[in-house]
């Protein structure tokens, strides 16, 4: 079971492409040779800091917005941190390349870019000072509140780098894991991040499934019985600690994260069968981790003839082009709470997991909303379970659903299946879904038709 490849491919999938690249450097570029000409600094004096610089950036989760963070060594000792943002904001102002795109933060300036065949994004932009309160930070930043604090951007973006692949290619992915399962308000934020899995990766691994749960379950372990957040001291200014403003609240959201993680990368570790465990990895990681092609396993649509016809019900077919119906479908692996799409005829499932199903449909009056679920496979048919009745939408207790328009349905025999969707009006069916195809794979069960 080669399960390197999938790493391979999700890492590939959130990493910035080329086009990302290209469009970030040349925003970056040109500011900060705004920047450095409008203050008479050398190029050196504005750079660029945070995940891009690092080599650690992802690509945001549906539709979030890509960060650039520049470090702009613009500030006088005699400036507050409100009278350098000020003058910064009106630096900015003044060209009309930047004047609308204009945000002051806190503690930033930040340029927000349009949406365009990369996505949108934005710049921040922080004025620094040269240290005036330690011996050992080459800067002073502002902090939100807070006046100015000591900091060592370039210092920790070389941190970064020296600390090498295995290290960049475990953040990139635990700050996925984060990115799909906390809040934006309420997540740990990445440099924290970053340090404690530099603390608790391991020394050797071989293969980033191992490397990654490793550092899992190292945090769970040193992190799970903590009240409160622990002291996370800045690797390159031992004077700083990242921690300080994360809050009680935010510490316990991330432990209940990482304890959920714990018990996937467990699962997932003790399977030897590839869908199961893919299916946990995605769970943990979301739908860009790659499921396993039901081509692996030669799963195909066997007859399908058992299926109920309208007409048993009494109603005619009567398509009637005013009423549309389409199915879209989510999965679920285990008793995990990550629903990931689920696209018709996509990769196999596992036996077990739960599907969610929803019927988009629209018409000129009202409805009955019929679903038919038809197995189809050797499997089904040795368990008598080849179904093809017309039912009501049901939740995964085959309790009534809330919602005629919402089905679920639990993943149990090797093979090909249907769902399909047929409005009813007045005895016909006015609309029909095309059907939707799910794979699955019980691994006691190699697929046969």
């Amino acid at each position: 079971m080669d399960v390197q490849s999938y790493f391979d491919a999700f890492l590939d999938k959130i990493s910035l492409g080329q086009k990302q690249v290209d469009r970030i450097t040349s925003a970056s570029d040109t500011l900060i040779d705004f920047l450095a000409d409008r203050y008479a600094l050398t190029t050196e004096s504005v750079f660029l800091q945070g995940s891009y610089a690092n080599g650690t950036a992802v690509k945001p989760v549906d539709g979030g917005e890509y960060d650039v963070d520049i470090i702009c060594v613009c500030a006088t000792t005699d400036q507050t941190p409100e009278t350098a943002l000020q003058d910064l904001f009106e630096k900015l102002e003044s060209h009309g390349r930047y004047k609308d795109r204009l945000k002051p933060k806190q503690p930033c300036v930040r340029i927000e870019y349009a949406d365009d065949e990369i996505g949108k994004f934005h710049v921040d932009v922080v004025p620094v000072r040269l240290c005036l309160t330690e011996a050992d930070a080459p800067l002073d930043a502002p902090r939100k509140s807070s006046g100015w604090h000591a900091t060592a951007p370039a210092e920790y973006t070389n941190w970064c780098i020296q600390q090498g692949e295995p290290f960049q290619r475990t953040v990139q992915m635990l700050k996925r894991w984060r990115d799909e399962h906390q809040e934006v308000r309420g997540a740990i934020k990445s440099i924290v991040l970053q340090v404690l899995i530099w603390q608790h990766l391991p020394a050797i691994a071989v293969n980033d499934a191992e490397r990654v749960t490793q550092t899992i379950l190292a945090l769970h372990n040193k992190l799970s019985p903590l009240d409160s957040p622990p002291e996370v001291l800045n690797p390159v200014l031992k004077t700083e600690n990242l921690a300080e403003r994360w809050t009680v609240e935010s510490f316990s959201s991330f432990k209940r994260e990482l304890a959920e993680a714990a018990d996937l990368v467990g699962s997932a570790g003790q399977s030897d069968d590839l869908v199961e465990t893919v299916d946990y990895w995605r769970e943990l990681l979301g739908d860009a981790f790659p499921a396993v092609d039901k081509d692996r396993f030669a799963i195909q649509l066997a007859d399908m003839s058992h299926a109920e016809s309208p007409q048993i019900h009494g109603w005619s077919e009567s398509l009637d082009s005013r009423y549309t119906v389409a199915v879209r479908a989510w999965s679920q692996c285990g008793k995990g709470k990550q629903w990931n799409p689920y696209a018709n005829d996509g990769a196999v499932l596992s036996a077990g997991s739960s599907l969610r199903f929803e019927a988009d449909y629209s018409g000129p009056t009202s409805v009955d909303v019929w679903w038919r679920i038809t197995n189809t496979g050797n499997h089904a048919k040795t368990n008598g379970s080849l179904r093809g009745n017309f039912i009501k939408a049901w939740r995964l207790d085959h309790r009534p659903s809330p919602d005629p328009a919402q089905h679920w349905e639990r993943t149990a025999f090797t093979g090909s299946h249907l769902v399909e969707v047929f409005l009813v009006h007045a005895d016909h069916v006015v609309a029909r879904s095309s059907p939707y195809r799910i794979n699955i794979r019980d691994r006691r069960f190699p697929w046969s038709a």
